[in-house]
């Protein structure tokens, strides 16, 4: 018999007829089954796990054409160009979307983000450089590294 009891908390195992000795003399109280496995809930997957789509602006100074996703209480944005929205970096063994968002975008959000994003220049985010250094953006660590050691040499 599995008893908690009251004066400290502690929760024991024991012979049936102590335990029932304890919990008439209101010292201990019975477990039920249910309390004295201490298992864990079994998993019931309520949440949609399927994303929902959707093509958005955003921002409060700049507005930003951005491919929306949310998937499970997140939310995450894809804006840059249209034809690297389902580019697949690949290697040995596996591969990843360079969108940042994991998966494949559906056809028809990509075709609505792609007219969208042709017919409004000025809605497009940050665009790559035309330098061979920066990708995407952003400065390699190779060039930042080097721009450190030139000032650092001063």
């Amino acid at each position: 018999m599995k008893i908690r009891i009251l004066a400290s908390g502690e929760t024991r195992h024991i012979d049936n007829s102590t335990g029932t000795a304890l919990v008439s003399a209101g010292l201990a109280e019975a477990l039920s089954a249910d309390e004295s496995t201490g298992k864990l809930p079994k998993y019931n997957p309520s949440a949609n796990a399927e994303p929902e789509w959707e093509v958005l602006t955003v921002g409060i100074t700049q507005q930003e054409l951005v491919i929306k996703m949310t998937l499970l209480g997140g939310v995450y944005h894809y804006g840059g160009a249209p034809q690297n929205a389902n580019r697949k970096i690949v290697w040995d063994g596996g591969f990843r979307y360079a969108n940042s968002l994991g998966r494949e975008i559906p056809k028809n959000i990509l075709e609505q983000y792609t007219r969208q994003y042709k017919d409004s220049p000025s809605l497009r985010g940050p665009q790559p450089s035309s330098e061979p250094d920066i990708q995407d953006g952003l400065r390699s660590n190779v060039s930042m590294a080097a721009e450190m050691n030139q000032r650092n040499a001063r």
